[in-house]
């Protein structure tokens, strides 16, 4: 491998997040069942006419301007031909000569910069479902709309490549263009890798490679496929321009059809839809509704909050849980300690539901009044924690949950004298060894305080009471 440069390619697909499909008045839903939210136009019958969905437009001009694209002021879509069971049409209507954007870039988060050679817009086909002696096809995804990001062959390893998507799906999240949830599959990746001698500028012949199901699946893909062509070209063989399949059970590669060109494809205009004029009021308002992107935000979370970059790079890689944090603070100015206990306590809750963060109800208010209490000294570190279980599904009233459940820490010297008192009395033996430097024993017996206590009794507390009582202070 050190005899080669790698040049990789990245074509992304995210779903723009439309409540219609691109060309027809379906709900951008494919949920429900097979082939339940289809309509002649879905289905390619003979004689209908799509019609351009307005948002679709505004929403990849949103885009295209996050990705720092120069956006065309005319725009037209042409028919891109092949035939798959899950194209009804034998077509689909997608831009290849006039795109929406061009010549766009970004950066990651070491700098370096990635160009985007354009992003365009098209319909998404169908799904074919393969059994064991026969196909099924559902076209409910059937004319969504798509936004095709394509980058420049800047990326030069597979770890690049997963972080160059990692930001990508960072980008358009921030910008609220797609969910980008890689499950629902609303967003997919194709990469174009090659190998070439270092210090050469000719560029190998390229192979793609599908069916990568995680920005992880992409990096091993891609991995595997450079230490292919290496050991292939090492032995004198050509590679094949060919499409290939990553299977992630066997952790390899394997050919699926030899590549086409775009002439294959006999790309022209559609003559259903006109050309479009890209409205320069709607670019500078869609440049208004971008709103602060990742990098931004990062740089802000720094200085403003005076946090550590991991705590910092976790935040805001999800922008609802950078939310959260902000309005969190917006109740309990505290931004260090509201960032602990949400990336610690609230997230090991929001971890164990089939939702994760997203099944959270507890509201960044509610949160923030959790973090408050501890930092007072109302409630205790254990009683903090078992508050957070039981309302991070619910939201109810804090205060009320704390009564309910005998919250409230108890920091009343008598009554936890009184049973500092009974612990040392017990625990003979654990008292000897404090006295004889043991000091980690000490916990031991603050453990036995707690229990007694059912957990409401002040740590700091006990623990200063029970060195009093075993050293006479």
């Amino acid at each position: 491998m050190n005899d080669y440069d790698i040049v990789i390619g990245l074509e992304v697909h995210a779903q723009l997040k439309t409540m219609s499909k691109i060309f027809c008045a379906c709900a951008n839903d494919f949920a429900g069942s097979p082939n339940s939210n289809i309509c002649p136009v879905c289905a390619g019958y003979p004689g209908v006419l799509p019609v351009f969905n307005e948002k679709a437009l505004s929403l990849g001009v949103r885009a295209g301007l996050a990705l720092n694209c120069a956006i065309n002021d005319k725009i037209y879509f042409e028919r891109k031909n092949y035939f798959y069971p899950d194209l009804p049409k034998a077509y689909q209507i997608s831009q290849y000569k006039q795109p929406l954007g061009e010549r766009g870039f970004l950066r990651l988060s070491g700098g370096t910069k990635i160009g985007i050679t354009r992003v365009h817009l098209e319909e998404d086909a169908g799904k074919s479902q393969h059994k064991e002696n026969y196909s099924l096809v559902d076209l409910n995804r059937t004319g969504a709309p798509l936004l095709e990001i394509v980058s420049e062959p800047d990326i030069t390893s597979p770890q690049d490549a997963y972080e160059y998507l990692t930001a990508l799906k960072m980008v358009l999240q921030y910008a609220g263009v797609s969910d980008c949830d890689m499950d629902k599959g609303l967003l997919r990746c194709d990469a174009n890798i090659s190998l070439k001698k270092k210090g050469e500028i000719k560029l190998g012949t390229k192979v793609e490679l599908k069916n990568m199901n995680s920005f992880k699946g992409v990096r091993d893909g891609l991995e595997y496929e450079a230490k292919r062509q290496a050991k292939a070209l090492e032995r004198g063989e050509k590679i094949a321009q060919e499409t290939r399949l990553w299977n992630d059970v066997s952790g390899a590669t394997q050919v699926m059809r030899t590549k086409e060109e775009a002439h294959d494809y006999r790309y022209f205009p559609d003559p259903d839809l006109l050309d479009f004029v890209v409205p320069r009021e709607m670019v500078e308002t869609e440049r208004g509704n971008i709103g602060e992107l990742p990098a931004a935000r990062r740089a802000r979370f720094l200085s403003e909050y005076g946090l550590p970059e991991k705590e910092t790079d976790i935040l805001i890689a999800d922008k609802a849980l950078g939310d959260y944090f902000e309005n969190a603070n917006k109740s309990f100015n505290d931004p260090k300690k509201n960032c602990g206990w949400l990336l610690g306590p609230l997230l090991e809750q929001a971890n164990i539901l089939p939702g994760k963060f997203s099944g959270v109800k507890l509201s960044a208010k509610n949160f923030a009044k959790v973090v408050q209490y501890f930092t007072q000294g109302k409630i205790n570190n254990l009683a903090a924690k078992k508050l957070l279980s039981l309302v991070v599904t619910s939201d109810e009233d804090i205060d009320a949950v704390m009564a309910r459940e005998g919250l409230v820490q108890v920091s009343d010297q008598n009554a936890i004298g009184s049973i500092a008192a009974e612990v040392v009395a017990e625990n003979a033996k654990v008292v000897e060894d404090v006295r004889g430097g043991k000091a980690p024993a000490v916990m031991f017996l603050v453990g036995q305080v707690m229990k007694k206590s059912k957990g409401k009794a002040n740590p700091q507390l006990a623990r200063e009471l029970l060195e009093k009582i075993i050293f006479g202070k």
